[in-house]
């Protein structure tokens, strides 16, 4: 067929045969593409019923359109022939991928698990089941991601093969490769002649997975008949047992996706994605749990939903969610999801339950508010993830004008439920935080914004506040919200100085009317440490100290009190404390950044690697994710992996000093001293990133220390330690000073930064 054109497709080269079909390499000559094109054999296509099958499902498979699932772009009958046109996909199958790296580490496979479920879910969810899920039907693409392969054709395959299983197995024959090779993954319900449904699909992906993950089938019998026995009969292997070290979550799922009976395993390709991204999620953070969150249950709390829809109502569900996480989470006792992590449940009917999956916590809350005029009804409950079992069901009326005191009765009854220690400050001061209904109304209209975290909303929220403090200018919390929203928005999305002039002057009246006010004094610390206060470390450690004191389980205090202790040499306390806060809020970006940050700076290249990578995932546009995951490969071992982060970094900051230093730094690794000198050079000429300046400095600084040029670097270092970057392990142990030990200038400057970093730990260490 090599050279032969069908319709419009000009056959290049043959890819590979299997029990239905040749496929191609073809090129596509109306569109200018090249494809994969499958010819059926004539055993398909001269057989009517079986013929009319393959179209039927082929043309249901041409409508999924996921990024896991080879796209079918035409399905031709041209005379007697019959051919299916697909996406051409480049990359090894896994099954060759398997032969040639061996099994995958856990990390690996959860990421992979994660990725075909969610394929499976997009098919399933559109009545489409695969039926043939088996290595060679899988697709490594160059990047990494899988995709599935023969969706419309592999089920026909299979059944032809489970006509041929027991055929031999009637004659008592060894299998063939190809039929074991099918048969091993088929579910027991297959081989009983029954009907298969999704759960059929996710059997075989258990088979899948138990294979990558120890490099054998669970069941290997050498016949078709002891084959298809151990498939029907006998249990599954429980991964992890001989030399295999698997984590018992992994074990745990696989396990479940091999039960015999389709009830016994999970009902849906949903179900089984909620569990690996956990699974996931836990490897990615090393799942290290410090000291301060071991034995503490996570909750959630989801936005309550309008019964009586009213668009201009529907800040109510968010806020009054908010309400009980920032009252319940501040007393440190449990660990309370934020709520920019369960805003995406504002919207949206959802099963708790399995919310409380996907968030991984152990127990959830959720309820309903009905309006009617001025009246309001909440109905919440409060359950036990595990078992289903109800925690809390409550029914509270109130008028709209007493809605501080009913958000402030609904925490309190749960934190009962909960089994928490009263608040004894808090019960003697329960004054609502202003008296202006309008004002109030406003205020939790902005923290509604404020949850969705983007830039348009959280400037309208701004505005939000601003309104509300001009109508109750004696409003210290919206105050306090507003110092927050202005530091945030000009350390997030546009940092122009007058964001932090702002926030600084909402600062200060919020802490003259309400000096106890834990988000004021995390406003506070974050307009200390920038470059127009000249990084007052101190003074901003002692304000997160008190914020945190405040309220022990407020999570951005603790981010930034951990981004500080991560620039003034407190690594240790840095990783511990992030560690803290995304037990609290896996899914933080911030976060993930400062922990990738630090534990490259200890040398641990692959797992800060990893941490990058999430959190690019969960936001690609990040300014602090784009702007460090560079630093990376440039001080690991594959300082070339930079090129395309500095490039995607530039597509959202095209001028920035960092990226240009970082470009520096390369050039010098690459022994090219004339490139380096010259990107250095500019980066100092522009003189400012939209992040902290220091970083540029430090930068250079290794650019010029590489270079051999000791006299340039260490006035540089000197500067980045003077404005923010006092970093002694961080300097001492940079693998670009190593020549420079001996160098009294560099010997000077670290003897100094060492007595900074000591006196910062011995105070809040």
């Amino acid at each position: 067929m090599i050279g032969q054109t069908l319709s419009h497709y000009l056959i290049t080269s043959e890819l590979g045969r299997g029990g239905m079909g040749v496929v191609y390499r073809a090129h596509d000559q109306l569109l200018n593409r090249d494809v994969a094109l499958k010819l059926m054999l004539d055993n398909v296509v001269n057989q009517s019923d079986r013929r009319a099958r393959v179209l039927a499902e082929a043309r249901a498979a041409s409508t999924l359109n996921h990024p896991g699932i080879t796209t079918i772009y035409d399905v031709v009958e041209s005379g007697q022939q019959l051919f299916i046109v697909m996406e051409l996909i480049e990359g090894p199958t896994l099954r060759s991928q398997l032969s040639s790296a061996g099994p995958m580490d856990a990390r690996e496979l959860a990421r992979l698990g994660t990725q075909l479920a969610e394929a499976l879910d997009a098919a399933h969810s559109r009545g489409i089941v695969h039926g043939d899920i088996k290595p060679e039907n899988i697709v490594l693409q160059t990047a990494g991601a899988p995709k599935l392969f023969d969706f419309g054709i592999a089920r026909q395959a299979a059944a032809d093969t489970v006509t041929l299983t027991h055929s031999a197995q009637d004659a008592g024959e060894k299998p063939r490769e190809a039929i074991a090779g099918t048969v091993a993954y088929m579910p027991p319900e297959i081989l009983r002649g029954e009907a298969g449904d999704p759960r059929s699909d996710l059997y075989s992906l258990g088979i899948v997975l138990f294979e990558v993950a120890t490099g054998n089938r669970p069941f290997l019998g050498p016949t078709i008949t002891a084959l298809m026995a151990q498939i029907l009969r006998e249990p599954a292997p429980r991964l992890g047992g001989g030399a295999s070290i698997v984590p018992q979550e992994l074990a745990r799922i696989v396990q479940k996706l091999l039960e015999k009976e389709a009830g016994a395993r999970y009902q849906s390709a949903r179900e089984l994605q909620v569990d690996l991204t956990n699974l996931q999620r836990d490897l990615d953070l090393g799942a290290v749990l410090p000291a301060a969150v071991l034995g503490k249950r996570a909750v959630a709390v989801l936005p309550f939903k309008l019964l009586t829809p009213n668009p201009e109502d529907e800040y109510l569900g968010v806020a009054l969610a908010d309400a009980i996480i920032n009252h319940v989470g501040g007393r440190g006792e449990v660990l309370v999801r934020p709520i920019n992590t369960v805003q995406r449940y504002a919207k949206q009917a959802v099963d708790p339950l399995l919310a409380a999956r996907e968030m991984n916590v152990h127990i959830v809350v959720d309820g309903s508010i009905q309006k009617a005029g001025s009246r309001l009804r909440v109905h919440v409950q409060a359950w036990n993830a595990a078992d289903g079992t109800t925690l809390l069901t409550g029914k509270y009326d109130s008028e709209i004008a007493a809605l501080f005191e009913l958000q402030d009765k609904v925490a309190e009854e749960l934190a009962r439920a909960l089994g928490l220690k009263a608040d004894a400050a808090r019960e003697t001061s329960l004054e609502p935080p202003t008296k202006n209904l309008r004002a109030y109304e406003l205020f939790l209209r902005a923290v509604e914004r404020l949850s969705r975290v983007n830039k348009w909303d959280t400037r309208t929220a701004i505005e939000m506040l601003e309104d509300a403090t001009r109508i109750d200018p004696l409003f210290a919390e919206a105050w306090a919200r507003l110092a927050e929203a202005c530091v945030f928005m000009g350390g997030t999305f546009d940092p122009k100085p007058e964001w932090y002039k702002k926030g600084e002057l909402a600062m200060r009246r919020a802490l003259a009317l309400d000096p106890t006010n834990a988000h004021a004094h995390c406003a506070r610390a974050r307009v200390l440490w920038m470059p127009a206060k000249g990084y007052r470390n101190r003074e901003a450690l002692q304000a997160l100290r008190e914020s945190l004191r405040r309220n022990p389980g407020y999570h951005p205090a603790l981010v930034w009190q951990c981004l500080i202790f991560l620039h003034v040499g407190m690594l240790e306390e840095a990783i511990e404390g992030l560690h803290t806060a995304l037990a609290t809020h896996p899914d933080d970006g911030f976060g993930l950044t400062f922990l990738g940050q630090a534990v490259m700076l200890q040398g641990n290249y692959d797992e800060a690697e990893a941490y990058f990578k999430r959190a690019l995932s969960i936001d690609p546009a990040s300014l602090w994710a784009n702007l460090f995951s560079p630093m990376v490969p440039l001080y690991g071992t594959n300082p070339e992996d930079a090129v395309g982060l500095i490039q995607s970094a530039r597509n959202f900051f095209p001028d920035d000093a960092l990226l240009t230093s970082w470009e520096g730094l390369l050039w010098a690794k690459r022994g090219e001293p004339r490139k380096a000198e010259q990107a250095t050079r500019k980066a100092l000429k522009i003189g400012k990133s939209v992040l902290h300046t220091h970083h540029m400095w430090h930068t250079a600084a290794a650019t010029y220390a590489t270079l051999g040029k000791k006299e340039l670097a260490v006035p540089l270092l000197a500067r980045a330690a003077k404005t923010g970057l006092p970093n002694y392990p961080v300097f001492r142990d940079d693998p670009h000073f190593k020549a420079m030990h001996s160098y009294v200038p560099f010997q000077r400057l670290l003897a100094k930064i060492k007595k900074e970093t000591e006196g910062y730990r011995r105070e809040f260490g």
